[in-house]
C-alpha cells in the first residue's frame, strides 16, 4: 500500500493527505480511502472534459448526442459517494469532498464565458 497514493492527482493527492492527518486507518480502510482519492481525481478530469467538450457532442451521424464523459462522471460521483460512505467519515468532511458538482458548474460557467469573448473578438 506504502507509495500507491503517490499517483494521486491534486484533489485526490489533498484529501489523503488530510484524511492521514486527521484519522487512523487499517490496511483495508486505506484502500478504501486510496480507491475514493483516485475517484475524486477522475470526477474532475470528468468534469474538465465535460466543461471543455459540452454537455451534448455530435454522434456519427451528426445528431446531438449526450457526451459520454456526463454519465461516467455521475457514476463516478456516486462511486466516492459511497466509498466515502464506508469510512464513516463526519458528515461535514464528505460534504466538502462532494462538491464536484460545484466545481463542474464553475467549469461549465468558464468554457462558457471564453466561447463568449471569443465569439465577440471574432
Amino acid at each position: 500500500m506504502e507509495g500507491s497514493e503517490s499517483s494521486l492527482g491534486a484533489r485526490g493527492r489533498a484529501f489523503w493527505d488530510s484524511a492521514q492527518d486527521e484519522f487512523e486507518f487499517d490496511i483495508h480502510e486505506a484502500e478504501v480511502l486510496l480507491e475514493a482519492c483516485r475517484g475524486m481525481d477522475m470526477i474532475d478530469s470528468l468534469a474538465a472534459a465535460v466543461a471543455a467538450d459540452g454537455v451534448m457532442t455530435r454522434g456519427s451521424q451528426g445528431q446531438p448526442v449526450l457526451n459520454a464523459a456526463v454519465g461516467e462522471l455521475r457514476q463516478q460521483q456516486a462511486s466516492v459517494a459511497r466509498l466515502l460512505s464506508q469510512l464513516n467519515l463526519d458528515a461535514a468532511e464528505v460534504g466538502q469532498v462532494l462538491s464536484a458538482k460545484q466545481a463542474q458548474a464553475r467549469a461549465a460557467a468558464q468554457a462558457r464565458w471564453r466561447e463568449k469573448k471569443r465569439s465577440s473578438n471574432g
